[in-house]
């Protein structure tokens, strides 16, 4: 099942009630440690199924399971919410859904450098959209990245935009839409 990034605050992210339960839940954890209402939702696409998956596989083994704590936070579906405050990740309950899975976006940034360092790949807005677009091999024909690279790639650009926006950046199945 696909998941989607989305950056901004709860109200535009989902419905009103389902919205003003999220902002309460996230208030009485971590404070006003952030905006969680925040701005208007952006959204940055979906990734492959299998995407989640594999880049958390390959960022533990490479890295070590226990230096990609915000990275594994989210769980192998891949849903949750990262904030823009520097929090221990946490498994909220909410009345509809299950519990709301919370990380760090500091966190996952600094997790994500240290992913495109040793994965030798950009961390800026241009080369991450590059690294999304098909390339045409002239001996292969079109080729694109693996899916755990597109899934960096998309995840990056959507922190970067949250990290600007100083807002929540959000993975969303179908049911939490």
């Amino acid at each position: 099942m696909a998941v989607s990034f989305t950056v901004g605050g709860a109200r535009g992210t989902f419905a009103e009630r389902f919205a003003e339960e999220v902002v309460g839940v996230l208030d009485n954890a971590f404070g006003a440690e952030g905006d969680w209402d925040g701005p208007t939702a952006l959204h940055f696409g979906e990734m492959a199924d299998t995407g989640w998956s594999e880049l958390q596989r390959r960022a533990g083994e490479e890295l070590g399971f226990e230096a990609v704590p915000n990275l594994m936070a989210l769980g192998e579906d891949g849903r949750g919410v990262y904030l823009p405050a520097h929090v221990q990740t946490a498994s909220l309950p909410l009345s509809a859904g299950g519990a709301l899975r919370c990380a760090s976006l500091p966190g996952l940034r600094n997790e994500l450098g240290a992913l495109a360092e040793r994965w030798e790949l950009p961390l800026d807005d241009h080369g991450l959209n590059e690294l999304l677009c098909v390339g045409h091999d002239p001996d292969d024909g079109y080729v694109a990245e693996p899916p755990e690279i597109l899934t960096f790639a998309r995840l990056a650009l959507a922190a970067n935009e949250a990290v600007r926006r100083d807002c929540p950046l959000w993975l969303l199945g179908p049911i939490a839409e």
